[in-house]
């Protein structure tokens, strides 16, 4: 490749075009007729020359140097004040472990089976926690009850309580009960049990103090049908639940400062939190007049007595009380603790009318349970009843949204149960869902919005 040029300028491909040199003379072009003009980059002397013959360029090019500088300037200004005035974003609310992790409802008695006489125990449910995090990705659990009396008793009779203050012995002892603490919050698995303070086995110790005990009284209807009667000593009290069971008068001072203590007992043991069984069966009106108690009673309890005998004012209170105690464990150990409630087998669900149940929660000055298990969903549940009516699924959608935001937070919606056919179908693919491979039986699942929470029971 030749290099040619004048003026010290580097030559150019023929090929590519620029502006001919400015020094380019006549006699040069005349001498190459027929060839192609020669072009090359505009040197600085070039551009000097050009800005003395043109003064506009020059002016132009300076005015869009300082444009570009005062635009670029301007936009870092503004980048920089609407990061410095534009309202942040309000910091992440920290909400309790209840509404932010997932809780897995167990059955300890029906669970895992470590001492293998076919009985699950505590020992057992310590096993599976790995499973219950890592599989599951359960944040906390709900136990049912554990208390002495609730397999192994004298009345051979399953649910009763001979003793709040301890295991019953089918599911191991007290220490037991102490390492599962330690091993769920080792796990970052927080802990719930379920107490009901509805009634006690008639061999409670606390049977021998009358003024514990609820009154027979002639007005007052059994949910199951029957003589809701139990005699103690020749005296006889009113059982909601059977002639095994007494109810506690939770209208005595003496009985709530019993089960109070019970609550702060399990709450000095470690445990996160308690959910409430049976609440709308704590205290009971009569009904309005004396009814024949016969056996077709269960059928009429839907039409007749539970708004009238059940879910009265008073039952709140005995809520307000456990809470009392469950916010001073929680002020004391710097750790929130969680009230839940289940209004227990009242046999039907919410209908036409706002879930009644909701009463449980309290008031803002007076609040009663954190969270209420609902039936909103649920109709007739464990009876028989015709299928499903379109119009009433609408019903409860409708009722459903009459609840504040703040009420629809503290519910914990119960959507299916093994006793109604229709919802078999629901269960099968919940479980598949939840349990990819493994083989249980899926009781119950409850919703606390984008909560599930399941009661399982292992083959």
């Amino acid at each position: 490749m030749s290099l040619s040029g004048t003026n010290g300028r580097v030559p150019i491909d023929e090929e590519v075009g620029f502006l001919p040199t400015l020094k380019d003379s006549t006699d040069t072009n005349e001498n190459n007729v027929g060839q192609k003009d020669t072009y090359c980059l505009l040197t600085r002397e070039d551009l000097m020359q050009l800005d003395s013959k043109e003064p506009f360029w020059y002016r132009l090019r300076w005015g869009l140097f300082i444009l570009f500088w005062v635009v670029w300037v301007g936009l870092l200004l503004a980048a920089i004040l609407i990061i410095v005035f534009t309202p942040k974003c309000p910091p992440r609310p920290v909400l309790p472990f209840w509404r932010s992790t997932t809780g897995y409802w167990v059955n300890p008695f029906a669970y895992e089976d470590s001492s293998n006489d076919k009985i699950g125990d505590l020992k057992g449910l310590a096993k599976r926690l790995d499973y219950i995090k890592g599989t599951i990705g359960a944040g906390f659990i709900v136990l049912s009850s554990i208390f002495s009396g609730q397999y192994t008793n004298d009345l051979k009779t399953l649910g009763l309580v001979d003793d709040y203050f301890n295991v019953d012995p089918a599911l191991g002892t007290m220490e037991d009960f102490k390492n599962l603490v330690r091993s769920c919050h080792k796990n970052g698995i927080y802990l719930i049990l379920t107490m009901d303070f509805n009634s006690v086995s008639a061999k409670h110790p606390w049977t021998e103090f009358t003024y514990l005990l609820e009154p027979y009284s002639s007005k007052k209807v059994s949910r199951l049908g029957g003589d809701a009667r139990t005699v103690i000593q020749g005296v006889s009290y009113y059982s909601v639940f059977g002639s095994h069971f007494v109810d506690l008068n939770l209208r005595e001072t003496g009985a709530l400062d019993r089960i109070a203590d019970v609550a702060k007992f399990w709450l000095n043991e470690g445990i996160d939190g308690i959910l409430l069984d049976n609440v709308a069966f704590y205290i009971e009106n009569g009904t309005e007049s004396g009814a024949p108690i016969t056996k077709e009673l269960g059928s009429q309890w839907f039409s007749k007595y539970p708004t009238s005998q059940i879910y009265i004012s008073e039952s709140v209170e005995v809520v307000r009380k456990i809470r009392k105690v469950v916010d001073e464990m929680s002020e004391s150990s710097g750790k929130p603790k969680l009230l839940a409630v289940d209004a227990g087998n009242t046999g039907y669900g919410v209908g036409k009318s706002e879930d009644i149940s909701m009463q449980f929660l309290g008031t803002k000055d007076s609040p009663a349970a954190h969270v209420v298990v609902s039936r909103q969903f649920v109709k007739h549940r464990g009876w028989k009843a015709p299928p499903i009516d379109p119009e009433e699924i609408k019903n409860n959608i409708f009722t459903y949204d009459m609840l504040s935001v703040s009420d629809r937070n503290s519910m914990a919606l119960t959507t299916v149960s093994t006793s109604d056919s229709r919802q078999s179908d629901l269960v099968a693919l919940a479980a598949t869902v939840l349990l990819p491979g493994r083989l249980s039986q899926l009781y119950q699942i409850y919703c606390f919005h984008n909560i599930i929470i399941c009661t399982l029971y292992d083959y």
